[in-house]
């Protein structure tokens, strides 16, 4: 249409109509959807076969506070463990390189959160690495070390550098598309509360077997599980959320 015409033809539009049409036109385009990112269970490296729960707990705790920074989509736990029992790796210890990317690519992720934990008499040391979907390569590792009893402190450390590493990667991301894509079924969109002020590896081991007995549909135990645990810690909302919804 030759310009003089368009302009008659905005001009012949009624004002609130003309006026919806210009707001239309001046908005920005939609930002681009977040990456989305998967916590696998990490492996666990130590001698103490009770500790291997521990896994569920570590996952969970980084999911809910990688989504807490809005950096990223986080692919809910829930999901991952469906996956597991779908691809039958509920006894898995370790996932080799193959079954990570498998998972990966099933919950529609763009980078992977692996790792590893090893506990040596009192200290605990937990490795993480950031995978890329695309490439197959590892973008980053890293890791923190200290006292079982200030399980929290290393948690919240690893996942603080783990979203430096994520805000680095967004920064790198084309230009935003004029449409978002979909996000994906089971996944974080929204922050996350804060976990607790404090937490030991003991109460943060408890907290897993709760999570595992949720996993293996024995709802009483994961109920008993969380209620001993926020006697332990009664800040640890997360742990207050989970059992919330299990007395639903």
């Amino acid at each position: 249409m030759p310009e003089s015409l368009f302009v008659r033809a905005l001009l012949s539009l009624p004002l609130r109509l003309l006026c919806l049409f210009l707001g239309l036109l001046a908005l920005p385009a939609l930002a681009a959807a977040k990456p989305t990112v998967a916590v696998l269970y990490f492996g666990y490296g130590g001698k103490t076969p009770e500790l291997e729960v521990l896994k569920k707990g570590l996952a969970q705790m980084l999911i809910t506070d990688l989504s807490g920074f809005g950096t990223v989509t986080l692919v809910e736990r829930d999901r991952l463990q469906e996956i597991i029992e779908e691809l039958d790796l509920g006894k898995s210890q370790k996932f080799d390189a193959a079954t990570v990317v498998k998972i990966g690519k099933l919950v529609g992720a763009q980078y992977l959160v692996v790792g590893d934990y090893f506990d040596l008499l009192s200290s605990l040391r937990i490795d993480a690495r950031v995978i890329d979907m695309k490439t197959g390569q590892i973008v980053r590792s890293l890791g923190t070390r200290g006292s079982a009893d200030e399980f929290f402190t290393l948690e919240q450390k690893l996942a603080q550098d783990l979203n430096k590493v994520l805000e680095e990667l967004v920064a790198t991301l084309p230009e935003p598309s004029d449409q978002p894509a979909p996000k994906p079924a089971g996944s974080f969109g929204a922050p996350q509360p804060a976990l607790a002020l404090k937490l030991t590896a003991r109460t943060a081991l408890r907290y897993s077997r709760a999570l595992d007995a949720k996993d293996r549909k024995d709802v009483e135990t994961a109920k008993k599980e969380l209620k001993a645990v926020l006697e332990e810690q009664p800040d640890f909302t997360l742990a207050s959320m989970d059992l919330a919804r299990l007395m639903k």
